[in-house]
């Protein structure tokens, strides 16, 4: 019978951060599951099941717009429109030409912000920083960090229409006076 050196090996011992990426390596899990290890320690909350369709969709269209500030319209997808939401909610914002969604943070979630049609301007200011500007056009998608000031300017021709995505289903909203 041929001798093993199984029992001769020292024992290794690794962690489960290193377990987890040599379990990528081998295509056992993947690899976003290893980047994100915290995420795999998280409990997703189990949410009811309805059983109709219908539930799981919204028309922002058919929600009544609503004025943020002056001339800015919003169709918020949020708790109180759609009691279904859990950790998430959208409002699709449309700035006039020349106008702007003026400066404000969020107390309860970040943001991030889709321009769909038109051309803008977005600022944000870190923490003890100056703000940060970027010009953005369809397709781009800016940012804000939860408790970060921030503005949106439409500095296009037209109406801007954009798409804003919280990481709560009933954000709270702050005012920047000035």
């Amino acid at each position: 019978m041929p001798h093993s050196n199984v029992e001769n090996r020292p024992a290794l011992i690794l962690s489960r951060r290193a377990l987890m990426q040599r379990a990528a390596v081998l295509g056992l899990v993947s690899l976003p599951l290893v980047r994100g290890v915290g995420l795999a320690q998280t409990t997703t909350p189990i949410l009811p099941v309805t059983g109709i369709a219908s539930d799981y969709r919204l028309s922002l269209a058919g929600l009544p717009a609503v004025t943020i500030l002056q001339d800015v319209s919003a169709r918020k997808g949020n708790k109180a429109a759609w009691p279904l939401l859990t950790g998430v909610s959208i409002a699709q914002v449309e700035l006039p030409e020349g106008s702007w969604r003026a400066p404000h943070y969020h107390t309860n979630a970040s943001e991030l912000a889709v321009i769909v049609q038109g051309r803008a301007r977005a600022a944000l200011q870190p923490p003890g920083q100056a703000w940060l500007e970027l010009d953005l056009e369809v397709g781009d998608c800016v940012y804000f960090p939860l408790g970060w000031p921030h503005w949106l300017r439409n500095t296009g021709s037209g109406v801007l229409h954009t798409y804003f995505n919280y990481g709560h289903e009933q954000p709270a909203t702050v005012e920047v006076p000035g």
